[in-house]
């Protein structure tokens, strides 16, 4: 499927945002190149939205030594300085921070700091060696790249108590039930870099 043209930017059909760093360690560049190709489609510049890379602890703790002219990793030079985030430990800032300094939470996940527009979040959900970057415009938007689905029912919607052989107290045989599911709304609105040498995108294997 062709990307939809983005002030008259049209997009090949070849375009994708499974992406491979062709490094060993994760670098700015990567960042860099992950912001680009999403804001390119017209995510995560609006009002009201907010760029987001999410990481693994490993990825979080190169990006927290990112600075602006410096090269790292041998092999790209930052555009940007990172910053920790307003819930970080106290530190000794030898320059004047010039801006706003990430918050200490964002929509109740914890900040680990900033770099350019975008804010760190690590999770020990996401792989080691994948770094993904994605635009989101609050909870529960319908502008975010994924959507919760549920039964367009009410009646089926939500945690429901299913009674067994009585329906009245006591209460025997019965149990609780909830469906839902999600769906990609935007594909443009994210992008996921694998951290290897060469080769192709692999999808990373996650822990049942």
């Amino acid at each position: 499927m062709i990307p939809p043209a983005y002030l008259g930017k049209p997009f090949e059909t070849a375009h994708q945002h499974y992406l491979v760093s062709q490094g060993a360690e994760v670098d700015s560049g990567d960042l860099e190149h992950l912001i680009r190709i999403v804001g390119e489609h017209g995510y995560g510049s609006e009002p009201g939205s907010q760029l987001i890379c999410l990481v693994n602890p490993a990825e979080a703790e190169i990006i927290a030594g990112f600075r602006a002219g410096e090269t790292n990793n041998n092999t790209a030079v930052a555009r940007h300085d990172y910053i920790p985030s307003q819930g970080s430990p106290a530190y000794l800032q030898p320059e004047n921070i010039v801006g706003q300094i990430a918050p200490a939470k964002f929509n109740g996940l914890k900040v680990n700091g900033s770099y350019g527009p975008l804010f760190v979040i690590q999770s020990d959900f996401v792989p080691e060696k994948y770094v993904s970057v994605f635009a989101t415009y609050g909870p529960n938007s319908i502008q975010n790249v994924i959507g919760v689905r549920q039964h367009p029912n009410t009646t089926y919607q939500g945690l429901r108590q299913i009674p067994g052989a009585r329906d009245s107290h006591p209460l025997l045989d019965s149990y609780f039930q909830r469906s839902f599911g999600t769906g990609v709304r935007r594909r443009g609105q994210a992008a996921v870099c694998q951290i290897k040498e060469t080769g192709s995108y692999e999808i990373p294997e996650i822990p049942k």
